[in-house]
């Protein structure tokens, strides 16, 4: 909208306290988030004024324009009892303050021009009486939901913690519901303080529905504004505001997010589901958590070991809270890949704490999640596993990790179909988490479909380039293609990122005993074992060195060892191209037996 510089009988004569000088002051004003009101001033008319200062400008709008604006568009409602009491809350939280007689005056003079416009649009307002929306949207099979981090609008941002928190909230209890695919909150927490256009988020989360609201505290009270939008056409589905005392934090968040959960599910459901409040969460130890999971999803050693440290403190807060002792158990599972501690060692601590989980919450899906985890790597127990997988899912439908760690398991006793069509629900969930790309590429690359690897690889590297594992697969998706060159140059990336040349390692002795240098090659794998840590590079690892270069007998003397020791890479034995040569020999199914993998 093209700024006109004010009239003298425009309100550029108010007083400094009827102006705003900033986007954010207009939005607290209005009590809506910056996108909203540009989007407002764009596309609806919202009157805000320019000033321009050289090459650059300030905007800033009156009060008095803003009110008569804002009751143009959508006349208040006849107030009830709740309206009511929201007045008498606005001063709490230094709203609007009544308007002088010379402001009444010129409220009067607004109030007729609207009324002109609203007798000349007499026709169109007939028309829309008649032809009024329906109360709720119907879903379509296309929709997906993303909460957006809610903003903060308090002047020390003290307390982002309930912004956070309410995001969280909001994210489990519509994926609870299983109506529609809500966007994971790793995801979603790419765009926190970020001011993109909203078209823009929503391309990026493949999302058509958004929820996106502020929080602003002042004294003990504070003001929750939450709204609905249809991406797809820039679309207000539903708004609302909920104004709450701040001393009961404990139950604020819960609260208003059973609120606006039940207003989203209505408007496009038509219907409520029941819901059971959640047990109330100490917030220092829902903070913990949040950090815990964010350091548990850089997925590498240092940052699991962070992610313990926080759950830990979580626990600390509040002893009974489930979610960080399942938080505790992915960290123990993933410990064991990297290797900072055996699989007797890392396995049994993490089923300690899925159980202690599901003990406090057995309605959560992370625990069983967690548990299925622990069930097919460490009890080697598949059928266990997929039972615990499966209910995971018919708790949570939209829990990210149980689709992602499923489709790891079907993959892994090649059930590809099945395994990479979890993994697409994983990725439509949680469409920016690169994790959950490199494991559906792997689970192409098992299922000869190195092609698609190798693009959802490109893709992750494109968007992440830091992303140390996604280097890795494509390293290995360009060697199974045939493109040697291309994989040594992700091979020298990985290496770079993460420090693990073990790979190049094997590499490099499997040449020289296929040199003829048998003895000295012998040394150097034995030593390589010696120093190397379970996860990197172990009995399995060597066995695949051996099968490489045709000693079958050594490398099933490594094979049981690692059975032995219990070591977790042998459920990948039946998709693992390394043991190609060893696949037809009556001791590599006796071994695929014992393990319990299907034959």
């Amino acid at each position: 909208m093209a700024a006109q510089p004010p009239s003298a009988n425009s309100p550029s004569n108010h007083a400094d306290s009827e102006r705003l000088d900033s986007w954010k002051e207009i939005a607290v004003y209005l009590r809506r988030d910056l996108r909203t009101v540009q989007r407002w001033e764009e596309h609806e008319g919202l009157p805000v004024h320019r000033h321009l200062h050289g090459k650059q400008g300030s905007v800033y709008a009156f009060r008095q324009e803003l009110d008569a604006w804002l009751a143009n568009r959508q006349p208040d409602p006849k107030p009830g009892p709740r309206a009511a009491q929201q007045n008498n809350d606005v001063a709490l939280l230094g709203s609007r303050a009544a308007p002088s007689k010379a402001g009444q005056r010129k409220l009067a003079t607004y109030a007729v021009a609207a009324l002109t416009l609203l007798l000349a649009a007499g026709g169109v307002m007939i028309w829309r009486r008649t032809h009024r929306e329906p109360s709720t949207r119907a879903l379509v099979q296309t929709d997906t939901l993303a909460v957006l981090p809610f903003e903060d609008l308090s002047q020390n941002h003290s307390d982002g913690y309930v912004a956070d928190g309410l995001t969280d909230d909001l994210i489990t209890d519509l994926g609870e519901t299983g109506r529609l695919p809500v966007i994971s909150r790793t995801s979603v927490m790419e765009f926190k303080d970020k001011n993109e256009p909203l078209q823009k988020i929503a391309q990026a989360l493949h999302a058509n529905l958004i929820i996106e609201g502020t929080i602003l505290r002042s004294g003990d009270r504070v003001r929750i504004t939450a709204q609905l939008i249809d991406a797809s056409n820039d679309h207000h589905l539903w708004a609302d505001r909920f104004e709450r005392n701040f001393h009961n934090v404990l139950t604020l968040q819960d609260d208003v997010a059973g609120d606006i959960v039940a207003a989203v599910e209505e408007k496009l459901t038509g219907n409520v589901a029941t819901r059971q409040p959640p047990r109330p969460v100490n917030p220092e130890a829902r903070v913990a958590y949040l950090t815990g999971r964010f350091y548990w999803n850089q997925r590498d050693e240092p940052g699991l070991k962070e992610a313990i440290r926080y759950f830990d403190q979580a626990i600390a807060k509040d002893p009974d809270y489930a979610a960080a002792y399942s938080g505790l158990a992915d960290c123990y599972n993933l410990l064991s890949v990297w290797g900072s501690l055996t699989p007797n060692e890392a396995f049994p601590e993490a089923r300690k704490d899925a159980l202690r989980a599901i003990q406090l919450d057995p309605n959560s899906a992370e625990p069983y999640t967690s548990l299925a985890f622990e069930t097919y790597r460490y009890q080697w127990d598949f059928a266990g596993a997929e039972k615990d997988f499966q209910k995971a899912i018919a708790l949570n439908p939209n829990y990210v990790t149980a689709h992602q760690w499923y489709g790891e398991f079907l993959g892994d006793i090649r059930r590809f179909d099945q395994g990479i069509a979890e993994l697409r629900k994983a990725q439509q969930l949680d469409p920016l988490s690169p994790i959950v790309g490199c494991d559906l590429a792997a689970c192409y690359m098992h299922a000869g479909r190195d092609q698609e690897a190798v693009a959802v690889l490109q893709q992750i590297v494109a968007r992440q380039p830091d992303f140390a594992a996604a280097h890795n697969y494509l390293a290995s998706a360009y060697y199974y293609e045939g493109d040697y060159s291309d994989s040594e140059k992700e091979r020298t990336v990985y290496v770079r990122l993460s420090g693990d040349n073990g790979e190049d390692e094997v590499l490099r002795i499997s040449g020289e005993w296929a040199s003829g240098k048998k003895e000295q090659a012998r040394r150097e794998m034995e030593a390589l074992l010696a120093s190397a840590k379970e996860g990197r590079f172990g009995y399995v690892q060597m066995a695949q060195m051996y099968a490489s270069v045709g000693d079958k007998d050594k490398a099933f003397a490594c094979l049981n060892k690692a059975y032995k020791e219990h070591s977790w890479w042998l459920v990948t034995m039946e998709v693992e191209p390394a043991f190609d040569p060893l696949r037809n020999d009556p001791r590599f199914q006796e071994l695929e037996r014992r393990v319990g993998l299907p034959q």
